[in-house]
């Protein structure tokens, strides 16, 4: 029987690799929301700011209008790279499947294997006690 050995090697360097990607593709989601929460405080500074002052209310709709831009291009990056993680899961699932597979083929046959040298070597200990109960019985 061949040895998965290396199968079950490069699937496992292909897991990591997957993990770090999707590791990635986390820290990148907790940054978009980091900058939309940062977006959003500062809009209500600013809010707060043209509320208690009257002269700089006239600004402050083009300023409204550039943040609700802002936001809705962040969260089409959010909902992008929402995608992706989804993807990259199902990706990583995948190989951790075939990766379990491997593993549970390689120790059945292992577990063969062993199976099959201890019967072998009950067949050869047989043998030897056998032979040497024929020679004491010819002696």
């Amino acid at each position: 029987m061949a040895d998965l050995s290396t199968l079950i090697r490069l699937h496992k360097h292909e897991l990591d690799e997957k993990r770090q990607a999707l590791a990635a593709l986390y820290a990148a989601a907790a940054e978009l929301e980091r900058r939309r929460r940062e977006l959003d405080r500062s809009f209500e500074r600013e809010k707060e700011m043209a509320l208690g002052s009257g002269d700089v209310n006239y600004t402050f709709a083009g300023y409204a209008q550039k943040v609700r831009q802002q936001q809705a291009e962040t969260d089409a990056q959010k909902a992008a790279l929402e995608r992706q993680i989804e993807a990259a899961k199902d990706s990583m699932m995948e190989t951790f499947s075939e990766l379990k597979k491997y593993e549970m083929t390689q120790a059945e046959r292992d577990r063969l294997e062993a199976e099959e040298r201890a019967l072998k070597e009950t067949r050869e200990l047989d043998e030897i006690g056998l032979e040497s109960f024929r020679r004491k019985e010819r002696e």
